[in-house]
């Protein structure tokens, strides 16, 4: 019996444009583990983490939260979030004395104090209180929406503190059980896709195709 493959030997080969769709940042990272909160022991796999701008290949978690209760007036001094020390449930690395601003808002508030709520099966509520004197967070939102850390404590202009330039590719042990901070912390980091830009069809001027992609696409 004869060999029964079949060969196309009509077409032809092309250089790929898309080389990898989600790919790991050569070398990895150094996470910076002086702003997390002494009660978390291990940053989970999907972390957005933010490059230090003065210290090369360290690299800052982004924090973020979710509010659990809606908030029914401005100048609130008392926020619910959910809290979790298990993968894959929303949870917060606040510390006191840091800024907490509404995604996309400009009113940002200083955190005073924070009650770690009782957890049941990991999951739980923790409780966020601000400086009163300072008005607390001026702004209304629902269950459900996410805040993040602000550069500043001011009622309108606030920014992120940091934005993310990864995801932590898995998860991350912090301190030990008995609270003892490790450090040299080396997690690997996911990034978007690259593509190679001599095989692009056509060229690619910064502002028509660049800068629109810039947040999306890496070109080499």
């Amino acid at each position: 019996m004869g060999n029964l493959d079949i060969t196309l030997d009509t077409d032809k080969q092309y250089y790929p444009v898309f080389r990898k769709i989600l790919e790991y940042l050569e070398g990895g990272m150094t996470i910076a583990p002086t702003n997390i909160p002494s009660t978390t022991l291990e940053l989970y796999e999907g972390q957005a983490m933010h490059k230090n701008a003065s210290t090369s290949g360290l690299y800052n978690p982004v924090k973020t939260m979710t509010l659990k209760r809606t908030l029914g007036t401005s100048a609130c001094v008392t926020i619910y979030v959910y809290s979790a020390n298990i993968p894959g449930v929303p949870g917060q690395n606040f510390k006191a004395g840091e800024w907490v601003m509404i995604d996309s808002r400009g009113s940002a508030a200083t955190i005073a104090s924070i009650t770690i709520g009782t957890k049941t099966s990991g999951v739980g509520t923790d409780i966020i209180y601000f400086t009163a004197g300072g008005g607390g967070l001026n702004a209304t939102a629902i269950t459900g929406t996410k805040l993040q850390q602000a550069d500043n404590d001011v009622t309108t202009a606030a920014a992120p503190l940091y934005t993310a330039n990864c995801l932590l590719a898995q998860n991350v042990r912090v301190r030990k059980d008995d609270g003892t901070t490790l450090n040299n912390l080396i997690g690997g980091a996911v990034i978007r896709g690259t593509v190679n830009e001599s095989r692009m069809p056509f060229s690619a001027p910064t502002e028509a195709v660049k800068t629109p992609l810039t947040d999306r696409i890496r070109f080499v």
